[in-house]
């Protein structure tokens, strides 16, 4: 029964357009492409990038919006890495409730 509980929660998370992402049983790892409209499926709920400036990167998952420093972690959501390119987040399960 765990490992049918185990796919059941991972089949909550899909790559979108301008996505890519790895989830395991405690968080997913998104990397959304910057210059287009990129959203994933995490958990359930539908993860945007909205903006990054002024060293800060905004979200908008599950229609709530969160801010990160893109060298910290807000409400449980870390930035690992800002390029030119990507930018890469990761989000915890308990971001779902």
């Amino acid at each position: 029964m765990p490992l049918l509980f185990a796919f059941a929660l991972l089949a909550g998370c899909s790559d979108g357009e301008g996505t890519d992402v790895n989830c395991n049983l405690q968080e997913c790892t998104v990397t959304f492409q910057r210059g287009v409209e990129a959203s994933a499926n995490v958990f359930g709920l539908e993860a945007k990038l909205v903006a990054v400036e002024d060293g800060m990167v905004t979200l908008d998952i599950g229609g709530n919006r969160i801010t990160v420093p893109t060298d910290g972690d807000a409400e449980g959501v870390r930035v690992r890495e800002v390029t030119k390119e990507n930018v890469v987040v990761v989000i915890p399960h308990n971001i779902a409730g």
